[in-house]
């Protein structure tokens, strides 16, 4: 619900055509905030990193193509603080030349890949069970530099139970 009133009350102001910079725009309510990125060049990439930066306890990631240096880089000092990390990943992206999940894997980092039918196309992060980052951007230098993607970083413990139960949900089924 407060994913859907957020993307009502961007669509409602800026229904109008024009091309104005909305990323990094708040959205408050009266229990969470929303941070909306557009890319190229808006910020995402940066965001995630500083979101990732300020976890604490725990970082869930469900990401289908990951080859962002910086973001993974940041996955590694969370996890190297005591951060337990957990990554559900794409096989089929996994495997491929430039993706993280070597990098990560070889730094202690407990990745589960899917391998079913059809692809594991989610891309989103729950921290400290409070945070949610999700949206279209996948954690690419393309996705920062070259794509129209979006991003949102909710900041919500009531969203980010459901993002973490059915990141769990994926977790154990495909262990």
């Amino acid at each position: 619900m407060l994913l859907v009133v957020a993307v009502l009350l961007l669509w409602e102001h800026f229904a109008d055509g024009s091309s104005k910079n909305i990323s990094g725009h708040t959205v408050l309510f009266d229990r969470g905030a929303v941070n909306v990125y557009f890319s190229p060049r808006g910020g995402a990439e940066d965001a995630i990193v500083d979101a990732i930066d300020d976890a604490h306890k725990t970082l869930d990631i469900a990401i289908y193509t990951f080859t962002s240096r910086s973001i993974s880089q940041a996955v590694v000092r969370a996890h190297d603080r005591g951060v337990e990390v957990r990554i559900v990943m794409d096989d089929d992206q996994a495997r491929d030349r430039y993706s993280k999940y070597r990098y990560l894997k070889r730094r202690g980092i407990p990745i589960v890949l899917y391998t079913g039918d059809g692809i594991m196309h989610n891309k989103f992060a729950v921290i400290d069970t409070q945070t949610v980052i999700t949206g279209s951007f996948n954690w690419t230098a393309s996705a920062e530099e070259y794509n129209y993607e979006n991003l949102l970083i909710i900041d919500s413990p009531e969203v980010a139970r459901i993002y973490e139960d059915y990141f769990t949900e994926m977790w154990n089924k495909f262990r």
